[in-house]
């Protein structure tokens, strides 16, 4: 018997364009000798559609998914798939599905929470203040000066919950830094100004085979079209070069899958995730973030680290699939 299993991508989310590439790229390299497989599509309405040879049919998936399905491929970026939202809904229904539970993805995808777990286990964070619409509106001024006492310039302004580097900005000076927050809390409404990591960035995926982590091949990359590996660099063609196994030598490529490891253990990750890492120029690292839904695109990390590792992507996606039953 077949393993029945819905490829569930789309959403609202801010990366919905990202998750329709991630999903429809593991509903084509599923194997099908060992898997029925549907691909099901969110609208920004939480709409769903079956999608066949092109065409959306409407689908009562959440009425129907338990008696259809024996697990969801969760391959939705941002909410409500990665931050515990569909990952509660399922466990309500009694429907397994791939990658963590709910409190490990709603950790990981709020920047504040999951840099808090770090700490609280020692792995090492850049320094951050963060702040919510309400308190700008009530104080900037204070939390400018807030800001920049503790964190310092040059810094990173982003989104709490955002991934795939969605509202992030760089700032360098007082006046960047109010008009950036101005802008982005407009859009946002908690943000984190994070110090600036001069540096190089690297990442490091897990993947867990037999109940076991399998740390993949860190990888170095090289953002082509800005000064650090924003939303452009990330998906647009030739926006990145990525060296994998990383050219940073063996005792610091050993350190940041190490930290990698930590951090999966840490948020309590399930099957695969993939740590952003920051080898400081002042010979530290730095974890940044932990996704628990890593990108599937045919230029995305986490694929290429694991064929690196002479892991296919098929045989990746059992893995993952097989850790979820």
């Amino acid at each position: 018997m077949k393993l029945k299993v819905a490829v569930l991508m789309g959403g609202p989310s801010a990366e919905r364009e990202i998750s329709l590439i991630t999903g429809k790229a593991v509903f084509e390299n599923l194997d099908k000798q060992k898997y029925s497989t549907t691909l099901v599509e969110m609208d920004k309405n939480a709409n769903f559609f079956v999608i066949q040879k092109n065409k959306k049919k409407k689908f009562n998936f959440l009425n129907l998914v338990k008696t259809k399905f024996d697990l969801v491929f969760i391959a939705m970026h941002g909410s409500p798939g990665e931050d515990g939202g569909v990952q509660g809904l399922f466990d309500t229904l009694g429907v397994k599905y791939t990658g963590p539970g709910v409190l490990s993805s709603a950790l990981a995808m709020n920047k504040v929470f999951a840099a808090e777990v770090y700490l609280a286990n020692g792995l090492p964070h850049p320094d951050f203040v963060h702040f919510k619409r309400d308190g700008w509106k009530r104080s900037p001024d204070k939390i400018i000066n807030d800001i920049v006492s503790k964190v310092g310039f040059p810094m990173v302004v982003k989104p709490v919950d955002q991934g795939s580097a969605v509202g992030v900005n760089k700032v360098k000076s007082h006046d960047e830094l109010r008009k950036v927050i101005d802008k982005t809390i407009k859009i946002f409404p908690w943000l984190m100004a994070q110090k600036f990591i001069k540096g190089k960035e690297a990442t490091c995926g897990v993947l867990e085979k037999d109940g076991q982590m399998m740390v993949l091949p860190p990888t170095h990359i090289l953002p082509n079209l800005g000064e650090f590996y924003d939303y452009k660099s990330k998906y647009a063609a030739g926006g990145s070069t990525h060296i994998c196994p990383a050219d940073f030598g063996d005792i610091i490529n050993q350190q940041i899958q190490n930290l990698a490891v930590m951090a999966h253990k840490a948020l309590d990750c399930r099957g695969m995730s993939r740590t952003d890492i920051f080898v400081g120029d002042d010979k530290k690292l730095y974890i940044l973030e932990t996704n628990t839904i890593p990108g599937m695109t045919p230029t995305s990390l986490f694929p290429e680290a694991a064929a690196k590792a002479g892991i296919n992507f098929s045989k990746m996606l059992d893995y993952i699939i097989e850790a979820s039953l």
